[in-house]
C-alpha cells in the first residue's frame, strides 16, 4: 500500500512530504498512529525517531494572518519542533510550539504558542505544566 498517498487522500497531510523534517520516519508510521493532521507547510521538525505519539494527533504549522477587521488570506507559517524521547498523548493538538526532550504532553492537551521545557509534563486546554521530573521522580509544580 502507498501510505503517502493514503495520507494525502484522507486529507491528513498538508503541504509537501519531506522525510528529513520527520527524521526519515515513513508515512506508514503516521498512518499506523492514525494521525488526524500532519501539517508540513511550516517548520515541522520531529528531531528523532525516539519520539512517541499516541493516536489521532494534530500537528499544525500554518495559520492565517489576523488583521483588525478579520483575517487576510495570507498564510503565516509557524513551527512545531519535537525533541528526542518526548511523548505526545492521544488526541493532542500541537501548534506553534517546541516540545523539549523527555517532555510529556498528556492526552487531549492543546499546546499552542509555547515552549515545553525538558522533563516536564503538560496537560489541559490550554496546556500548562503540571509536573517536573526531578531527583528521579515526577513532582507536582
Amino acid at each position: 500500500m502507498d501510505y503517502l498517498n493514503q495520507l494525502i487522500d484522507t486529507g491528513v497531510l498538508l503541504g509537501e512530504w519531506d522525510a528529513e523534517k520527520v527524521s526519515h520516519l515513513e508515512p506508514e508510521w503516521f498512518v499506523a498512529r492514525q494521525f488526524d493532521m500532519l501539517d508540513m507547510r511550516g517548520d515541522l521538525q520531529i528531531r528523532s525517531q525516539d519520539v512517541l505519539f499516541g493516536r489521532h494527533i494534530r500537528i499544525i504549522t500554518a495559520s492565517h494572518e489576523f488583521i483588525k477587521d478579520g483575517f487576510s488570506g495570507a498564510l503565516q507559517v509557524r513551527k512545531c519542533w519535537i525533541d528526542h524521547h518526548a511523548f505526545v498523548g492521544s488526541y493532542a493538538l500541537l501548534y506553534n510550539c517546541v516540545i523539549g526532550h523527555h517532555a510529556v504532553v498528556s492526552v487531549g492537551s492543546v499546546v499552542s504558542s509555547m515552549l515545553v521545557p525538558p522533563y516536564c509534563m503538560m496537560e489541559g486546554n490550554p496546556a500548562r505544566i503540571v509536573r517536573e521530573y526531578r531527583e528521579g521522580r515526577w513532582r507536582r509544580v
